[in-house]
């Protein structure tokens, strides 16, 4: 046995001592490469092993094709599972953006502010699926889109659509051009459109380089309304010598008439292709460089230059077809889902008061991923809004009520004439090639659209009566975004949660939102017209409520489920709950070291890294976040 157990030690030695040689060469082999080299290295070992972790787990909490459908990971996990859209082997910026990038972004900056960011799974838009980041405050949002994309997903899913050019429009206001001559100054600048267009390009070269730039231009003639208050105002204006009386409109016929007076004004419309950028700055700066050359041509003066943030040129659109088959929900049958559905947008396309929280609902899930992935929701918002009121061109829009006789109501769709100040128009074709429509005027209506028809696909497969009918939906607005330029670059979050998305491009973004703003809608109304959204909504605001009672994090799923099973979702019930089972109160918002606090009830973060010297370094003039 001895000869043996010697063999055993000498191989030992040996395989050691191989180990040490190949340590050594490939230390050696380290000394010799780049740091650079290094680095690229470690990104390529640790980018394969995260790959292959995040296909394990979506094997475990996915479909066969890895799309994220079901699974109550924990936050460890979540954050695990998105560290493949890791840039130069940083971590996942949990705490958001840096104090002094904010300070230097704002005025008068004290921190940030944080908000919660969630994943909507079970998306496929387009035939694609897709994980979607949102960052919004409000419980049962995230649940409740994650739950209508799943039951639409079963089906064809979304399809969406959004132009192919991402354009703005730069608006540019001329005044004191008289009644008189406002025909013949706009026939002579719709002639002189190509020299108008090469000008301003000009002012926006980079983009021009890039295959964007100014495309075209629109004028419009905007008939000033004098009410009899604002006439009171410019009556004193002329009195005292302010203003010339040519530059008030008569109040003879309303004011909507005059002969030596401006009752008009110009506004010449640039519209601008900016790739993938928002475009604000860019339209702004068109704006304001191509005023001068316009009130030359025009001999008119130079008014107010901004971009506008009603844009018809960036219209997105996405719709849905479910067979009452899968419509089915909390035990109540498809079509009686479908009809309650009707009703309830019906209203909405009734009533103004309905109409507004109906929409808002619908921006719930489009502003939660406009912050997600750094847009301007409040562009985003007032687009949204004008666009829900009728607006959209110089004439009025129309639309139909909803109605189950398939028969009478085909496919939804859109009617765009060409872009020369022609008709908008929003309906339902008839067989007859009639198009049956109410005229909007100036009510606020649903961004929604809903509608019950005969499926040619499921009659062909021999589908007949109710089985052959699919309920339909539809959200159609204007979604002005971007994924490159602005504050993109300068919040890491962003780089982040557009890397979830794939990195879209600006087309993409946008058909991703207003799919999810269709998805929290048909979610709302669904759960609205069955079983209302409190019980839902309130066993989500459960947690909330445990959290602002003191429970330790630890323990915050023991306490939610208390207050629901008692059905006494109160903040007295969750502090009794937590003094009877001994669990201890966590105090929000103070850290364990005294010289770094942190005020979570509002997110503000401030820090000071001297306790010894609180007094001693404050700047009340603009200084940095540290006080």
């Amino acid at each position: 046995m001895r000869p043996n157990k010697q063999a055993q030690e000498d191989e030992d030695q040996d395989s050691e001592r191989r180990a040490l040689a190949l340590e050594l060469a490939q230390g050696q082999e380290d000394v010799a490469m780049t740091e650079e080299e290094r680095r690229d290295q470690l990104e390529k070992e640790r980018k394969a092993t995260v790959i292959s972790n995040l296909a394990e787990q979506r094997k475990m909490i996915g479909s066969p094709n890895g799309h994220l459908l079901e699974g109550d990971l924990s936050l460890d996990a979540r954050l695990d599972a998105i560290i493949a859209t890791e840039q130069e082997g940083a971590p996942f910026p949990v705490y958001g953006l840096d104090e002094q990038i904010a300070n230097n972004m704002i005025e008068n900056c004290i921190g940030t502010l944080g908000l919660p960011m969630g994943l909507a799974f079970n998306f496929t838009i387009n035939g694609n699926p897709l994980v979607i980041p949102m960052a919004i405050e409000e419980p049962s949002v995230i649940a409740a889109v994650s739950s209508a994309a799943k039951t639409i997903s079963t089906y064809q899913g979304f399809q969406a659509t959004a132009p192919e050019r991402n354009m703005i429009i730069a608006q540019v206001q001329l005044l004191d051009i008289k009644d008189a001559d406002m025909d013949r100054v706009m026939a002579k600048m719709q002639e002189q459109e190509k020299a108008i267009q090469e000008e301003a390009n000009e002012y926006c070269t980079n983009m021009v380089m890039r295959g964007g730039g100014v495309q075209r231009v629109s004028f419009h003639r905007v008939r000033r309304h004098v009410s009899r208050e604002s006439f009171k105002g410019q009556d004193l204006l002329v009195k005292y010598g302010v203003i010339s009386p040519q530059n008030v409109p008569s109040r003879t016929q309303l004011g909507l008439s005059s002969q030596g007076r401006c009752s008009e004004w110009l506004v010449v419309h640039l519209h601008i292709d900016v790739g993938d950028a928002m475009g604000a700055n860019c339209a702004n700066t068109v704006a304001e460089g191509i005023a001068p050359f316009l009130a030359k041509m025009s001999g008119g003066r130079i008014g107010v230059r901004i971009l506008s943030n009603l844009n018809v040129d960036r219209i997105a659109k996405s719709t849905f077809r479910l067979p009452f088959s899968h419509m089915g929900y909390k035990s109540l049958p498809g079509k009686d889902v479908a009809v309650r559905l009707l009703e309830a947008y019906e209203w909405a396309d009734l009533d103004p008061y309905r109409a507004a929280t109906h929409n808002k609902g619908i921006m719930n899930g489009i502003d939660a991923v406009a912050l997600a992935t750094g847009q301007d929701w409040r562009a985003i918002e007032a687009g949204a809004h004008a666009w829900a009121s009728g607006a959209g061109t110089y004439s009025d829009r129309s639309s139909e009520h909803s109605s189950l006789n398939s028969k009478e109501f085909g496919q939804c769709g859109l009617e765009q004439q060409q872009q020369n100040g022609s008709k908008r128009k929003f309906g339902h074709d008839t067989p007859g090639g009639r198009r049956a429509k109410i005229s909007r005027g100036d009510a606020y209506k649903p961004l929604t659209r809903y509608w019950v028809e005969e499926d040619e696909e499921r009659l062909a497969q021999g589908f007949k009566g109710q089985d052959a009918l699919v309920f339909c939906g539809e959200l159609e607005m204007p979604i002005m975004v971007g994924t490159k330029g602005g504050v993109l670059s300068t919040n890491p979050v962003h780089a982040f949660t557009l890397g979830v998305m794939r990195y879209p491009d600006s087309k993409q973004l946008a058909m991703a939102m207003v799919t999810v703003g269709l998805a929290q809608n048909f979610a709302a109304l669904r759960a609205l017209v069955t079983e209302g959204i409190q019980r839902g909504h309130m066993a989500l605001h459960a947690r909330n409520i445990a959290i602002s009672a003191g429970t330790p994090p630890a323990s915050v799923d023991e306490v939610t489920a208390h207050m629901i099973d008692t059905g006494r979702i109160r903040l007295g019930a969750a502090r009794s709950y937590i003094e009877k089972r001994g669990l201890g109160l966590y105090s929000v918002g103070m850290s364990a070291n005294s010289s770094n606090i942190s005020v979570a009830s509002s997110s503000v973060h401030l820090h000071n890294n001297n306790s010894n010297n609180n007094n001693n370094n404050n700047n009340s003039n603009g200084g940095p976040c540290r006080p």
